[in-house]
């Protein structure tokens, strides 16, 4: 049975590309768009903004979603957050972190009517495999680099941190903030251009959810854009969490990959 589908939709090309394939599906789609984006055609699309959320969760409710999906990238303040929180029904103290934004999910059902999905539920393809997902085939100790990287993705997500860690050996560089991994992977670049890294040994970027993170929410992502930007950081391989990140554009990431010479795997953690 077709679903009416509300998309509020972040940056970037993850919320066309759910509302494609929804439409594709014989859904009846709406975009409450929170950034510049190409809404597809069929799609019933306005623009919102989290500075007054209240305005968000009436559009969806007045359009009668069934079911909800949050895709692409927002930048939340903490004054955003405080908002967006007491919108939700949270207290103020609540509304500050991911972790605790993830967990006003059920709020969020609550006061739209929408059931809250993810986006790998109507692209069943966003989800990363396990094992090579793009360019060259690591070594075992490279391997090892982008195992002990992800654990410390794990790791700073315990803190509410970031959702992504650099490795190079047995020793981790840097950890993402609430900057996030574009700052990050520039960070890298500044460190590399100031000799704080040396070596010959590969970088390793890895991306993994936070632990206990709901799949409907935040979850990480990569695509040919973090690609580019970890090849010209000096990155040879991103290490992402299997079945818990999305992979945008995966035939142009792959070609993207495979021009830098840069690996991307997809390796399975503890949960």
């Amino acid at each position: 049975m077709s679903r009416r589908l509300a998309i509020i939709a972040g940056a970037g090309v993850l919320a066309p590309a759910v509302a494609r394939a929804a439409l594709a599906t014989g859904d009846t789609v709406q975009i409450v768009a929170l950034a510049d984006i190409d809404a597809p055609e069929g799609a019933v699309a306005i623009r919102a903004t989290l500075a007054e959320p209240q305005l968000v969760i009436g559009a969806v409710r007045q359009f009668g979603a069934s079911h909800l999906v949050l895709a692409g990238a927002v930048s939340l303040d903490d004054a955003a957050r405080v908002r967006l929180a007491g919108a939700l029904g949270s207290a103020d103290g609540e509304g500050r972190g991911d972790a605790a934004l993830s967990g006003l999910a059920g709020q969020l059902e609550k006061l739209t009517g929408a059931k809250l999905i993810g986006a790998h539920e109507v692209v069943g393809s966003l989800l990363a495999p396990e094992g090579l997902i793009a360019g060259p085939d690591l070594s075992a100790e490279t391997t090892g680099t982008a195992r002990l990287a992800l654990e410390a993705a794990r790791a700073i997500g315990r803190l509410d941190l970031g959702q992504a860690a650099v490795a190079q050996g047995r020793r981790i560089l840097a950890a993402e903030d609430a900057a996030g991994t574009d700052e990050l992977i520039a960070r890298i670049a500044t460190y590399r251009q100031r000799g704080l890294i040396a070596g010959t040994a590969p970088l390793v970027l890895a991306k993994a959810s936070k632990p206990d993170q709901p799949l409907q929410i935040d979850l990480p992502a990569i695509g040919p854009t973090t690609v580019a930007n970890a090849a010209a950081a000096g990155i040879a391989v991103i290490a992402v969490e299997a079945g818990r990140t999305l992979v945008l554009d995966r035939a142009d990431l792959e070609q993207a990959a495979i021009a830098a010479g840069v690996t991307v795997i997809g390796l399975a953690t503890n949960g």
